[in-house]
């Protein structure tokens, strides 16, 4: 393997699940330690495969990982490391709510190795955060941020755009606040209405609680501009970070790095192919305690496959992706409509074409869905 891969690891765990989540999460505690067991299990089983290879990326996600006690989560980095060659200086990334961040649990983390946290913020309006059920307010929110920083750890911060009671002045007051806590990466994600029955329907019922789609395009812009000046570099779609401090795990998957997935529902990319587990919990546990691995797909990736995955995924980039590979999926697809729209995408604006790449331009980005579903 040319570089260092990455572990992903899913802790499914959460006190209450937000509207628009549509991740593999349970409120029941009750497995809890079955489920450490289990993935201590499956490290065992998968350790054979990556003899020879080393991580310098291990991201923590669910869920809500930092519900877990801090002992937990030292246990399991304990097992990884046990498992797994993980080089020093590796980035390990907890995802965690606000209302989890004390002093004591920061400090926690940090000793058990944890060295970027991603903060679940989302919004710094209270009305906001009570429409999709977030357990935290403005002032929790900003309280935990205060706390990361003081302790020097890494933080990035997310935050949603399109969140019902949201205006433009409200998403600019939620950036500048994020930005002025200090987090050394951002990631802004646009509210998917279609992926909660719930948020669909508010949003059906009552579309005046909800920013319009050029109010969100405006905002969208308006925020790139502004981390922009802040000294923010927009690396990828939803995520901007300070230089040298971009997500490595999640570079990784957007540059097709081989990486291995533990936990219920995990994906993973590794020697050619693309595995996924099994997204109910009770038969995740079972057969892991049976001695097998919980695995629901397991494929090898074509080598059209991965030329494919590579445009689309490296299109989600800032830098894009070769030119000479863009034209040469386009021409092959043997679609004449995506030869006519590649065009169109470049006069349009939506793509740029310089220096031997082809890239999405910032108005682009607001279109990428669309565009990337023509490479799937």
């Amino acid at each position: 393997m040319s570089e260092p891969a990455g572990l992903y690891v899913h802790l499914p765990y959460c006190a209450s699940r937000c509207g628009y989540c549509a991740f593999v999460v349970t409120t029941d505690g009750t497995s809890r330690e079955r489920y450490a067991e289990a993935l201590e299990r499956e490290a065992a089983l998968l350790a054979p495969e990556a003899e020879g290879e080393s991580f310098d990326a291990i991201y923590l996600g669910g869920g809500t990982p930092s519900l877990l006690p801090p002992a937990a989560i030292a246990r399991l980095l304990t097992a990884l490391r046990g498992r797994f060659a993980i080089r020093g200086g590796s980035e390990v990334t907890l995802e965690a709510n606000p209302e989890d961040v004390s002093e004591a649990a920061v400090d926690a983390w940090v000793a058990a190795g944890v060295s970027r946290i991603s903060l679940g913020v989302q919004s710094l309006a209270d009305a906001e955060l009570a429409a999709v059920g977030r357990r935290h307010d403005a002032r929790r929110a900003l309280a935990a941020l205060g706390a990361l920083r003081a302790s020097g750890v890494s933080t990035s911060g997310d935050l949603i755009l399109g969140l019902p009671f949201q205006t433009r002045q409200s998403f600019t007051a939620s950036l500048a606040g994020l930005c002025d806590a200090g987090v050394s990466h951002v990631s802004v994600y646009l509210l998917e209405a279609e992926k909660s029955r719930a948020i669909e329907d508010d949003r059906r019922e009552h579309p005046e609680r909800y920013l319009a789609d050029d109010a969100q395009a405006d905002a969208w812009l308006a925020m790139g501009a502004t981390l922009a000046r802040r000294g923010y570099v927009h690396y990828e779609i939803s995520n901007w970070a300070s230089p040298g401090c971009e997500a490595r795990h999640n570079v990784k998957y957007w540059t097709r790095t081989p990486t291995l997935g533990l936990g219920v529902s995990a994906h993973e990319l590794w020697s050619g192919r693309r595995r996924a587990n099994v997204s109910h919990l009770e038969t995740y546990l079972e057969r892991l305690e049976a001695g097998r691995r919980p695995v629901a797909l397991d494929e090898t990736v074509s080598a059209d496959q991965a030329a494919r995955e590579g445009i689309y995924l490296g299109l989600r980039l800032a830098g894009g992706v070769a030119a000479d590979a863009f034209d040469a999926r386009v021409e092959g697809s043997g679609d004449a409509r995506l030869r006519d729209d590649a065009e169109g995408w470049v006069s349009a604006g939506i793509l740029a074409r310089e220096g031997g790449r082809v890239r999405f331009t910032e108005r682009g980005f607001l279109v990428s869905n669309e565009v990337l579903s023509r490479f799937v």
